[in-house]
C-alpha cells in the first residue's frame, strides 16, 4: 500500500477563502482526501497544517487547537510585527523543510497551496521519484506555474462540503452569542 503524507498552508488557504466570505471545514477536507487515497489503494499517513499565530488571536489560537484535534500535527509560529506597523506570516520554509524531512517515507506527497513559491519543492520531489498532487484553493488564485509542476490538480472548491459561508461577522469575536 502507498504511502501519502499532505501538507497545508493555512494562511494562503483562509486569505483566499476569507476574501470570498467563506471558510474551510478541515475536518472534512482531511476525511475526503483520506477516502480518495483508500480508494487509490494508498494511506494518508501524515497531515500537517502550518498556521501562524497572532497575538490575542482567540479564533486562531482555537483553530490551532480544533486542527490538532482533528489529526493534524500543527505546526504554528508567532507572526513578526514590522517597524512600517505591518505584519510578516511566512512559513514557506517551514513547510518546505517539514516536507523534505517527510518525503523519503512516502510515496506521494500532497501540498494544499495556491502558492507558486512551492514549484522548486514540487520539481525536487518530481526528480526523486515522488509523486505530487496539489489541491489549489480556487480557479484563478492559483499561480500556473504550481499547476504546471505537480503531477495531479485539483481545486478545494469541488471537494464536496469543505467550503461553507463564513460564520463570523466583523466584531463578533469579542461579542457573546
Amino acid at each position: 500500500m502507498g504511502k501519502v503524507a499532505m501538507f497545508i498552508d493555512v494562511q494562503n488557504v483562509h486569505i483566499t477563502f476569507e476574501k470570498m466570505g467563506q471558510e474551510v471545514r478541515y475536518d472534512v477536507l482531511l476525511k475526503a482526501v483520506e477516502d480518495q487515497y483508500k480508494r487509490r489503494n494508498k494511506e494518508l499517513v501524515k497531515a500537517v497544517a502550518f498556521i501562524p499565530m497572532f497575538q490575542d488571536d482567540e479564533r486562531r489560537e482555537r483553530l490551532i487547537n480544533a486542527l490538532s484535534f482533528m489529526g493534524y500535527r500543527v505546526v504554528a509560529k508567532p507572526a513578526k510585527k514590522l517597524a512600517d506597523g505591518s505584519v510578516k506570516v511566512s512559513m514557506d520554509m517551514d513547510m518546505a523543510l517539514e516536507i523534505l524531512s517527510t518525503a523519503e517515507y512516502v510515496d506521494e506527497v500532497v501540498l494544499i497551496t495556491g502558492d507558486s513559491d512551492f514549484v522548486p519543492i514540487v520539481d525536487y520531489l518530481s526528480r526523486k521519484g515522488k509523486r505530487v498532487r496539489v489541491i489549489g484553493t480556487r480557479k484563478g488564485a492559483v499561480g500556473i506555474e504550481l499547476i504546471r509542476a505537480c503531477d495531479e490538480y485539483n481545486n478545494m472548491e469541488e471537494i464536496e462540503g469543505v467550503l461553507m459561508p463564513f460564520r463570523y461577522s466583523e466584531g463578533s469575536d469579542s461579542e457573546e452569542s
